[in-house]
């Protein structure tokens, strides 16, 4: 993570924050905590997505040589925004695990467009730590259905 400039590293991990507060929240007493939580957590999921997808139509706006018929890299960045959107009309467990796997194939799709050059070498070493920690936190919080489902 020496690599990775500083702003990029402060705004990342603190942007792990609502998923460590929200997996948290899943495990409390009370219940509407656990309820309130459950539901942030996945609305959270569903804007970090959208934003990883995103990173790839930026990248094919800054017109650096991209195709202009590159359906990919445009095809990829409007994906997650649609994972998403089809996870919040699901059931709470399923949008979790939906979630958890979208999360693993943009790090892998973003993997294989830094490899390509498209995205600075710091990238893949931010994505592998952000990528880890919202997973391990969307599977806390899906671990609380194994437990006792939130009421």
């Amino acid at each position: 993570m020496n690599t990775v400039p500083l702003p990029a590293r402060v705004l990342g991990l603190t942007g792990l924050i609502p998923f460590a507060a929200c997996a948290a929240a899943v495990w409390a007493s009370d219940p509407l905590i656990r309820l309130e939580g459950l539901r942030l957590q996945i609305g959270y999921a569903a804007v970090i997505l959208t934003f990883l997808g995103g990173v790839h139509w930026g990248r094919a706006l800054a017109g650096d040589g991209l195709a202009k018929d590159d359906w990919g890299t445009l095809g990829w960045s409007v994906t997650p925004s649609l994972i998403a959107w089809a996870a919040l009309w699901l059931h709470p467990f399923l949008a979790l695990a939906i979630f958890i796997a979208a999360f693993a194939l943009a790090f892998f799709i973003d993997r294989r467009a830094i490899l390509a050059g498209l995205f600075p070498s710091w990238y893949l070493d931010l994505r592998k730590i952000l990528t880890l920690g919202a997973i391990l936190c969307l599977a806390a919080t899906l671990a609380r259905f194994f437990a006792a489902p939130p009421t």
